[in-house]
C-alpha cells in the first residue's frame, strides 16, 4: 500500500491504514483503524525530505524517515502541521479551509514558542490599554485610560472555552461590532464587576491558578455575590452529571456509563475568605477584584 522508500515499517507501526492522503508536498494525513476500535486514529506524517521547517517537524514523533503527529492523544502538536500545510497552500494559491491566519490563532494558542504569544489589546470598550497583568497567553487584566479595570480573552481562547452565557456577558470594541468579531478573531472584555463568571470557566484548565494567580474560595464568595442564578445552574449541572463532557459523549455512542460527579466542582461560599479574588503580585492596587 506505501512506498517503502517514503514511509518504512509505517503499517507496523499504526496498524491497518484506512485513508491516506497527500496534503502537501512529503505531508500526508492517515486514518488507522483496527477491527476492534470503535473510532479510528488520525495522523499526519511529514516526511523527512517534505518542505516543512525541521523546527516544526522537531515538535512530532521520530520514526525511521518521518515525524508522526497524533490527532487523536489530547496533544496539539499536530495544530503547527495544519498551520505549516495551510501556509504552503497559501503560498501557493490554492484553498484553504479557514483563512491563515484563523489557522496560526488557534495553535498559539498553546504554541506561543513557535507563534509567539497573543497580542494585547490596545483598545478595549472601556478606552485605551495603559497597563496590563498577563494571567495567560491571550488572557490579559487591564488597565485603561479611563482608569478601568477588565478582562481580556483574546478569540481562540473565548470561542472554545467559555459558556454562552459567559460570552454574552462580554464586551467587544466597536471596530469588532462593525466587522464581526468571528472575522476579525477579536477580543471580548469584561469589567470587573462580572469577571468572576469568565475566570471560572477559564480555571478549569488551568489549575495552576489557584493560589497563585486566583485565591479559589474568595472567586467562589464573588460568584455567589455576583451571579447566584449562575452559581445554582452550575452547581446543579455538576449534581446531575451533566459536566461530565466525556461521559455525555460515550453516552452519544450508544456506551452507557455512569458520569463522573465530583464535590469538588460544587461552587460553595468561605464564610472568611472574602471576595478579592486576584492575586497579581506586581501591583498591590490592582490585586483585588473590588467586588466588595
Amino acid at each position: 500500500m506505501f512506498d517503502s522508500k517514503e514511509m518504512p515499517d509505517l503499517e507496523s507501526e499504526l496498524g491497518p491504514i484506512a485513508e491516506k492522503e497527500q496534503v502537501c508536498p512529503g505531508v500526508y494525513f492517515l486514518s488507522a483503524k483496527n477491527d476492534d476500535e470503535l473510532l479510528s486514529r488520525d495522523y499526519y506524517a511529514v516526511m523527512e525530505k517534505s518542505l516543512i521547517p525541521l523546527k516544526a517537524k522537531s515538535y512530532g514523533r521520530k520514526l525511521s524517515g518521518l515525524w508522526l503527529f497524533s490527532l487523536n492523544d489530547g496533544s496539539e502538536e499536530y495544530k503547527i502541521i495544519q498551520y505549516e500545510v495551510a501556509k504552503y497552500r497559501a503560498q501557493n494559491h490554492l484553498p484553504l479551509d479557514e483563512p491563515l491566519r484563523a489557522t496560526a490563532f488557534f495553535a498559539a494558542q498553546s504554541f506561543p514558542d513557535y507563534f509567539g504569544v497573543f497580542p494585547v489589546p490596545l483598545q478595549t470598550p472601556k478606552g485605551c490599554t495603559t497597563r496590563h497583568w498577563i494571567l495567560d497567553n491571550g488572557i490579559y487584566w487591564i488597565e485603561t485610560d479611563q482608569c478601568e479595570e477588565v478582562l481580556a480573552v483574546c478569540y481562540p481562547v473565548w470561542s472554545s472555552e467559555l459558556s454562552n452565557i459567559a460570552e454574552k456577558l462580554g464586551e467587544q470594541t466597536e471596530y469588532d461590532k462593525s466587522h464581526n468579531i468571528e472575522n476579525t478573531l477579536g477580543y471580548i472584555f469584561f469589567p470587573m464587576k462580572i469577571s468572576c463568571i469568565p475566570l471560572y470557566e477559564l480555571m478549569r484548565k488551568r489549575l495552576e491558578w489557584a493560589g497563585i494567580v486566583i485565591d479559589k474560595p474568595a472567586l467562589m464568595n464573588a460568584l455567589w455575590d455576583t451571579a447566584p442564578e449562575y452559581v445554582c445552574l452550575i452547581n446543579q449541572q455538576e449534581q446531575s452529571g451533566k459536566n461530565d463532557l466525556f461521559s455525555a459523549l460515550l453516552m452519544e455512542l450508544g456506551i452507557e456509563v455512569e458520569p463522573n460527579i465530583s464535590l469538588d466542582n460544587v461552587i460553595t461560599i468561605f464564610p472568611n475568605a472574602g471576595k478579592n479574588f486576584l492575586l497579581l503580585k506586581k501591583d498591590k492596587t490592582i490585586c483585588q477584584s473590588r467586588a466588595d
